[in-house]
């Protein structure tokens, strides 16, 4: 019997913005429907790590496969397509577009699709009222469900998720860790940065704390 394949397989990472290296050899391995929290002081290179894994900055390492693909040299438009869905800290919704075209807009077609519209709705019944409403219009923590949601419509073997329940209140957070452990007993593989409490347990995440971009030995 073969061994399961990482979904995510990753050596030695390094990331830069311009000349100045922020994240240092770091290794990562998830299988289907494992999670990993990423916490740290502001600055220790969580969020960088996310953004480095999604090709939206300057990347080395000896390897970086998702889905048993070489990421490597990708583009992040060539990562998404392997089955990334990336929720950034900023949520970057379409404030002009109704919650439900910011959701349809997202959706990748894949054969026997585990997430549409419905699934989607039904792990997150908050934005069913909110479908007709500008993206642009709702409250924050709406646009992070929002955001959420618009990941697990690519249906996705990983998502990236950078605070996702920073600054929301406790019924939009209890609401996402439910939508993600859904997406984890459908075999997605998680990595987030998050500092709300309890979230890792709930996940039954490992948790690697990060200084200065590196592992931090405690």
């Amino acid at each position: 019997m073969n061994a399961p394949t990482w979904v995510l397989d990753v050596a030695r990472l390094n990331a830069f913005y311009g000349s100045a290296q922020a994240v240092f050899d770091l290794d990562l391995q998830l299988h289907a429907g494992q999670a990993l929290v990423l916490q740290g002081a502001n600055g220790a290179g969580k969020s960088t790590v996310l953004k480095a894994l999604m090709g939206l900055v300057a990347r080395r390492a000896v390897r970086l496969q998702i889905a048993g693909q070489d990421a490597s040299h990708l583009p992040p438009e060539h990562i998404a397509d392997l089955g990334v869905g990336y929720v950034p800290e900023n949520r970057r919704i379409f404030s002009r577009l109704s919650v439900l075209e910011n959701l349809q807009l997202a959706q990748r077609s894949v054969p026997n699709p585990q997430w549409d519209l419905v699934r989607v709705l039904d792990v997150l019944p908050h934005l069913k009222p909110l479908l007709g409403r500008a993206g642009g219009q709702i409250s924050g923590g709406e646009q992070r469900m929002v955001a959420v949601g618009r990941a697990l419509m690519r249906n996705p073997a990983l998502l990236l998720l950078d605070e996702p329940c920073e600054g929301v209140a406790p019924k939009v957070a209890d609401a996402i860790a439910s939508a993600l452990q859904a997406a984890q007993a459908q075999g997605a593989a998680l990595v987030l940065s998050e500092s709300h409490e309890g979230f890792s347990q709930r996940l039954g995440a490992r948790v690697l704390s990060l200084h200065a971009g590196a592992v931090k030995i405690m």
